[in-house]
């Protein structure tokens, strides 16, 4: 009985690890397509040392 009770145990560490460890990726994911989003608004940096956006 013990040894299926630390089976449990040890399955639902798991599936919580793993839980934790998708929420971290789903908001490094949203976070960088923000980050992606906010840099296309930017205009790239001219190529010579001039500006040609003036």
């Amino acid at each position: 009985m013990e040894s299926v009770m630390g089976m449990q145990m040890a399955q639902f560490q798991t599936n919580y690890t793993y839980a934790l460890m998708k929420m971290s990726m789903n908001d490094a994911e949203s976070q960088a397509a923000a980050m992606i989003e906010m840099m296309s608004d930017v205009p790239a940096p001219a190529q010579y040392n001039f500006d040609v956006w003036a």
